[in-house]
């Protein structure tokens, strides 16, 4: 080698060396590891944490003794499956199980709600075991499902944030910020209402709580650091996953949202985040299955089209076309609601509609498009930031989550503030991601790092006030219809709830008047009839109580042999001195519900009236049998004794 070759060397390769070593020297660490070091203090997550649970106790603690209403009676105090754990009986025999409400008389839907969602009417029963239908415990376990939900959405996105290969101009605080700012969104708005001080929509708010569960163990199992962890973390997801399909139907996409997540914020190939999920995507077909063989073992055959019409109102069902297109409506509403919680509505009315090019469908169609291909150029364009990565995915969130209410299956109810639970949750995390994305912009004042935050402060006080507001609503079963018969005057069933409501309270005449006028609205409401006949008897007026009662039956040939209606019959026949029919009745009755202790009391007080006190004594001891500490049966049984000695003095 010559000397000019030797000496030209030893010069370019320190050059080399330099050039090699560069990047570690001048490049800055990774933007998530700036963020994370100070806002992983433990003292940061738990005051955030503590002030979760302390806004969630704070507007509805005070709800807890709020009285039950509407769904709180028919799926808990009138379920015959309820009191004694039943809704684990399709285990035994499944067809039986799924058959047995209609035999009864009672509304199928029983049976299908039992055999889709045992794990939410478990915990109900836990509750009833507790204190019986005392509503306190129930709002309180409530209560703490919601703050645990607005806990798992703050370390859900904790975690994405930390995890992602997506950093962008992620700046210090900017985790905590939209983890913070997007779990207090979602605990102080007033949709969640529905989830948590109305009872029975537990289930909406527990399939929440394990879907986010599920979804928080699956993120971190993906950086595991040993096969055990690793086994462990996955396990515990596809648990939490079983048990959220097993609550409510609104579990079945939790899978794909493990997958979404993993590939848009997580920066994971498609392929390989499919793969990672297999054991989450196994679990999807628990609930297509289950509800393939209830609608099989109710027609008698596998029938896609029962499967699909499974909750499809029977009376008049709904067109499954129209229903699609109406739910676009629904969603644009929905979403305005995230962003503008006013009018609130436990019943709304919602026109159905049946063509796209109906203005107000075209009108929310261009609203929800605009919605997403805004987010979906904002994640292509800035394909390196990971706050428009995880608002792009919880746009996706939303609409998935939301399609299995508002597209899947047609649901008699066109419109409810619960559907909405789950997929609020994308919004208010895509709310977050653009406030904190407006609070650190290379702006040249620093007014809006500042000011972001505070109007953040102001937005969520003011949706505590509304939540506030809105729950005095809730207080009493009269003043919550009167609330929706206001909003939806030309809905019969609101004003046949309201005229429930005064009929519980005693107020048997305006109970009256609120069933004429859901009745006016609806001629053929049979509820109405027959809560309309049993208000009469009340206010003994059984002539017509009688006649009402003879018009449900004009109406539905079948209305007799129900146990309900056959018993209002039979009080209105003994009303009006037909005391022969009305036994036979009574005794037609108790041969389909030998237990049951109302017919043998109605039953009973007809022997006494007709001067059979002997005949009385033997139903009411039945029906004590049943009912041993009723004040009402021990003075009929008192009463009974006291003929039975009178006759026998007589004689």
């Amino acid at each position: 080698m010559s000397k000019r070759s030797r000496n030209k060397h030893p010069k370019r390769q320190p050059q080399a060396q330099y050039v090699a070593q560069e990047p570690a020297v001048v490049a800055p660490p990774s933007p998530v590891v700036l963020t994370e070091k100070p806002v992983s203090r433990k003292w940061v997550h738990a005051a955030v944490a503590a002030l979760l649970m302390g806004l969630c106790a704070s507007l509805y603690v005070r709800t807890a003794d709020f009285p039950m209403v509407f769904d709180d009676h028919t799926y808990m105090i009138d379920n015959p499956f309820f009191r004694e754990a039943g809704f684990m009986g399709y285990l035994n025999d499944f067809k039986e199980f799924a058959n047995r409400p209609a035999k009864m008389g009672s509304d199928p839907d029983y049976a299908v709600n039992a055999i889709l969602r045992p794990v939410a009417y478990t915990s109900f029963y836990l509750n009833y075991l507790m204190d019986g239908f005392n509503p306190r415990w129930f709002r309180v376990v409530n209560i703490i499902i919601h703050a645990l939900n607005a806990l798992l959405i703050y370390g859900l996105v904790n975690t994405l944030l930390a995890r992602s290969s997506r950093p962008g101009e992620f700046k210090p605080g900017s985790a905590l910020f939209i983890s913070a700012t997007a779990a207090l969104l979602f605990a102080a708005h007033p949709l969640a209402i529905e989830s948590v001080t109305y009872i029975i929509q537990r289930f909406t708010s527990l399939v929440v709580l394990f879907s986010l569960l599920g979804l928080w163990l699956y993120v971190i199992s993906l950086s595991a650091k040993s096969r055990v962890s690793l086994w462990l973390l996955r396990s515990g997801a596809v648990v939490a996953v079983l048990l959220a399909m097993q609550t409510k139907e609104d579990g079945f996409f939790v899978p794909v949202l493990a997958v979404l997540l993993d590939w848009l914020v997580l920066g994971s190939r498609l392929r390989l985040a499919v793969t990672r999920a297999l054991p989450l995507l196994l679990c999807m077909p628990v609930i297509p299955v289950l509800v393939l063989l209830t609608a099989a073992a109710q027609s008698g055959g596998f029938d896609w089209h029962a499967a699909v019409n499974i909750v499809n109102s029977r009376d008049a069902p709904l067109n499954h076309w129209h229903y699609i297109v109406t739910q676009l409506t629904v969603l644009a509403h929905y979403l305005r609601q995230c962003f503008w919680p006013v009018g609130l509505n436990l019943d709304p009315e919602w026109p159905m509609y049946q063509s796209l090019w109906q203005r107000p469908v075209l009108l929310a169609l261009g609203v929800l498009v605009a919605l997403l291909a805004s987010t979906g150029w904002l994640f292509r364009r800035f394909r390196g930031e990971v706050r428009f990565a995880l608002g792009f995915a919880c746009v996706l969130w939303f609409f998935i989550t939301v399609s299995v209410s508002s597209g899947l299956v047609p649901l008699p109810d066109l419109v409810a503030e619960h559907r909405s639970y789950l997929p609020s949750i994308g919004i208010f995390i895509l709310v977050a991601c653009l406030l904190d994305r407006l609070r650190i912009a290379d702006f040249r004042s620093r007014v809006p790092r500042v000011l972001v935050p505070v109007v953040t402060v102001m937005c969520v006080g003011a949706l505590s006030w509304k939540t506030c507001v809105r729950n005095d609503v809730w207080s009493t079963s009269e003043s919550l219809w009167k609330d929706t018969v206001a909003k939806s005057p030309g809905k019969y069933r609101t004003w046949g709830n309201l005229g429930a409501a005064y009929s519980y309270s005693g107020k048997e005449e305006k109970a009256v008047e609120c069933y004429r006028a859901a009745l006016k609205i609806e001629p053929q409401f049979q509820n109405g009839l027959l809560n309309l006949s049993n208000s009469l008897l009340r206010l003994n007026r059984p002539k017509e109580s009688l006649d009402t009662t003879l018009q449900l039956i004009q109406i539905d040939k079948t209305a007799s042999t129900k146990p309900p209606v056959a018993f209002t019959l039979g009080l209105g026949l003994a009303g009006v001195g037909r005391y022969d029919e009305a036994v036979s009745v009574f005794r037609e009755i108790i041969a389909v519900t030998p237990d049951d202790p109302q017919p043998r009391k109605a039953l009973g007080l007809v022997y006494l009236q007709t001067g059979l006190p002997h005949r009385a004594l033997d139903h009411f001891h039945h029906a004590a049998a049943v009912q041993p500490e009723d004040p009402q049966l021990q003075a009929m049984i008192k009463a009974a004794q006291t003929a039975m000695a009178e006759k026998r003095r007589l004689r």
